[in-house]
């Protein structure tokens, strides 16, 4: 159900999310390295070194996953409320699997820190989008509920 709000942020959530499994979560700064959804790639002296990193993509499919099928159970709304909620803590996950990577990042190139790209503000909209999508979830609830009464 297209018209329904939550439906709305959580599309928004699904495109952010898909988004992220093909940008960068880092900047490069004192040595030539970058984090993705699926690799740490670092650039010493001539000589790359690649490290998978699959956890992410991985996490970030799990909460695209729930958040496309949270879309589709529009008519059983208590299940929803709890997929939308997993998404959620899918999408902290990934926050903490992105900064986890990114210090493991850090000691591989002896660095003192990583330069974080604008492209983590996403994984806060997103968290922002699914807190707003559980709320419209409730409040049709609350609607069909007190239309129920009334009959």
């Amino acid at each position: 159900m297209i018209q329904r709000i939550q439906t709305v942020y959580l599309a928004i959530a699904a495109i952010l999310s898909m988004l992220l499994v093909f940008l960068k979560f880092t900047l490069a700064s004192l040595g030539d390295y970058e984090l993705t959804a699926v690799s740490i790639s670092l650039s010493k002296d001539g000589v790359f070194e690649v490290t998978s990193s699959f956890p992410i993509a991985g996490t970030i499919m799990l909460g695209l996953f729930l958040t496309v099928y949270g879309i589709m159970q529009y008519k059983n709304r208590k299940f929803q409320v709890k997929l939308v909620q997993a998404a959620l803590l899918v999408q902290l996950a990934v926050g903490g699997l992105v900064f986890y990577y990114a210090d493991l990042m850090v000691g591989m190139a002896e660095s003192n820190s990583a330069t974080y790209s604008p492209v983590l503000a996403v994984l806060l909209v997103n968290v922002v989008l699914y807190f707003l999508a559980i709320r419209g979830i409730k409040k049709d609830d609350a609607l069909v509920r007190s239309a129920d009464r009334l009959r």
